[in-house]
């Protein structure tokens, strides 16, 4: 059975994503030796950096949703993973996610056919609850990682992954998230939700946590690791009475950056 990753890639005049997806897809080929297909468009692709993929699709993009701080955020359309991944085993990834050890290749030894996470951890700071849609509701899931066979029940979660976003306003009302804007981590969580009856299946869960490094903390690489898997963290932790500078060297441990601009200095 063929296996490798999946990366969507759409520039919006402030991010550079499809610089992002060359990075991630070098990194998948290092570490996991997985070839890597992106999907992009015709105003993204850059034909000198062709050569890092296996394949590149390119769609007509969606520009109708902005993000928090009001920037043209073009994420919606990844319901189409299923249709357009030319593997039988697949790794949907964000590009801003950064591989750094051969842990994902895990999941396509686990027996379930569709996988993401439902619990997350922060490096250097502690944020001990998880996410809820709302304040009151069930926790998020992330799209952010997700692992899945061409099966009958994929194809269902991503069918119904569509349905939600072509209606999100409906499911908006229905569950009132946090923010109003479109997410692929709420479009998946009510897709996953609606599949199941309104029930959880624990084996469409990544048995580990997805590791976030939030927009202020300063990810550094270690020069003396030629392999690219060694960082030092650095964060200005606000005390009551001063800034408290605090430190975390990590190596081998993949995780997902927040800031974009960080991210291409480190990959």
């Amino acid at each position: 059975m063929s296996k490798g990753v999946l990366l969507f890639a759409f520039n919006n005049g402030t991010t550079d994503y499809f610089k992002m997806a060359v990075a991630t897809a070098s990194r998948a080929y290092q570490f996991l030796n997985l070839q890597t297909t992106v999907v992009t468009d015709s105003n993204t692709i850059v034909e000198n950096y062709f050569h890092t993929f296996e394949n590149v699709i390119v769609v007509d993009s969606d520009n109708s949703n902005r993000g928090v701080d009001n920037h043209i955020w073009i994420n919606k359309g990844r319901y189409q993973a299923y249709d357009l991944s030319p593997y039988d085993e697949t790794l949907l990834l964000d590009t801003d996610y950064l591989i750094n050890s051969d842990t994902l290749l895990k999941p396509f030894e686990l027996y379930d056919d569709f996988m993401c996470h439902n619990t997350t951890e922060f490096l250097m700071k502690s944020k001990a609850e998880q996410e809820k849609i709302s304040k009151y509701s069930f926790n998020t899931l992330w799209a952010t990682v997700i692992y899945f066979k061409k099966t009958k029940k994929t194809k269902l979660i991503f069918d119904t992954m569509k349905m939600v976003q072509e209606n999100y306003q409906h499911y908006i009302n229905i569950y009132n998230p946090t923010v109003g804007f479109f997410r692929n981590d709420f479009a998946l969580t009510f897709a996953l939700r609606i599949v199941h009856g309104q029930t959880e299946d624990m084996r469409n869960y990544i048995p580990w946590s997805l590791t976030h490094v939030d927009k202020d903390v300063m990810v550094v690489p270690n020069k003396h690791h030629t392999c690219n898997e060694s960082y030092t963290l650095l964060y200005d932790n606000q005390t009551r009475y001063k800034v408290k500078k605090e430190y975390m060297i990590v190596t081998d441990k993949d995780f997902h950056m927040l800031s974009k601009e960080n991210f291409m200095e480190v990959a």
